[in-house]
């Protein structure tokens, strides 16, 4: 796998003449993201470097960078104010489009992912609410234009920095919340073939039909969102002994899995029964879990509403 990304020899570099990198803000199994500054209209940017397979100029490489470059697209498309903004894509200086590698440029969220929050904790349930509303929101914007996420989890939501100081017994954080990497996000009519041992996505939050091979729609994200939520009051994964190698063999048709009843969820537990139904014919709609959500978060002591919709424009 490509990985090339020394924050030492990295730091400074200037892409395409206009994205300077400036310090490293993190790495994960996708890639590595830097903060950067467009020298152009002097604004603070997020740069990702994603990490694909073999080498430059190898097939399985030129594969990923022109899938990668078809999806950055894909979710520039997506017009939502809790779905991150993509404001370029910029292939590596001295190759060609498809063999090079595409940096992706987005917009700078500052705050922390819902994994680093829940380090401190499970949310209690009106907060867990506001936050779903919000990710329903961009995910019902990225439905509306053909666009599935299929890598949704706590590591791909960004809590912003709260706009104005917290009233007490409110719950937590009142910011902005950002529904980011789209980065293995799949878009019907642009087919490409899965290699073997190629990621698709992060077991726990997988649905059961995507596990199955009948594909991903946009009844596997509300799993998703479903084992998201679960996960943020209950402090786990609703799938208790599982592992990266042994969730998927659970999903598979004939295992299904049978998550323990939500003890801490209060008003968002039949939703959250509902959202991990193993068939996708029979989970909640995305207008159905936007009332259910309303509901939890008004039952809570009356969060303000998400600063995001869970309408699409």
């Amino acid at each position: 796998m490509s990985n090339d990304g020394d924050p030492v020899a990295a730091e400074g570099r200037t892409l395409n003449g206009r994205y300077r990198l400036l310090d490293r803000l993190g790495s994960g199994g996708s890639g590595i993201v830097w903060r950067g500054r467009d020298e152009l209209t002097g604004r603070e940017v997020a740069v990702k470097k994603p990490w694909l397979p073999g080498r430059p100029g190898d097939e399985p490489y030129r594969r990923a960078a022109h899938r990668l470059q078809r999806e950055a697209r894909a979710a520039a498309r997506v017009d939502h104010p809790c779905a991150v903004t993509v404001h370029d894509v910029v292939v590596e200086e001295g190759t060609d489009v498809e063999g090079g590698l595409p940096w992706i440029v987005m917009e700078l969220v500052h705050g922390e992912s819902l994994r680093e929050t829940l380090r401190r904790g499970p949310l209690e349930p009106a907060e867990a609410a506001r936050i779903g509303l919000a990710v329903l929101g961009a995910l019902r914007a990225a439905h509306a234009v053909g666009i599935v996420h299929r890598d949704l989890k706590p590591t791909n939501v960004l809590l912003g920095l709260p706009p104005l100081p917290v009233p007490s017994g409110r719950g937590g954080p009142q910011g902005r919340v950002v529904v980011t990497d789209f980065g293995i996000a799949h878009v019907p009519g642009e087919e490409f073939r899965t290699e073997a041992g190629e990621a698709l996505g992060s077991p726990d939050f997988v649905a059961p039909e995507r596990m199955s091979g009948r594909g991903a729609g946009p009844a596997s994200d509300l799993w998703s969102l479903g084992v998201l939520l679960y996960t943020a009051v209950e402090g786990r994964s609703p799938f208790p002994g599982t592992s990266p190698r042994s969730t998927p063999t659970a999903l598979l048709p004939g295992e299904p899995p049978e998550p323990p009843g939500p003890g801490r969820a209060g008003p968002l537990a039949p939703l959250l029964r509902g959202l991990l139904h193993r068939d996708p014919e029979h989970r909640p709609t995305p207008q159905d879990t936007a009332a259910a959500l309303e509901a939890a978060r008004a039952d809570g002591d009356r969060l303000p509403a998400a600063p995001c919709p869970a309408e699409s424009r």
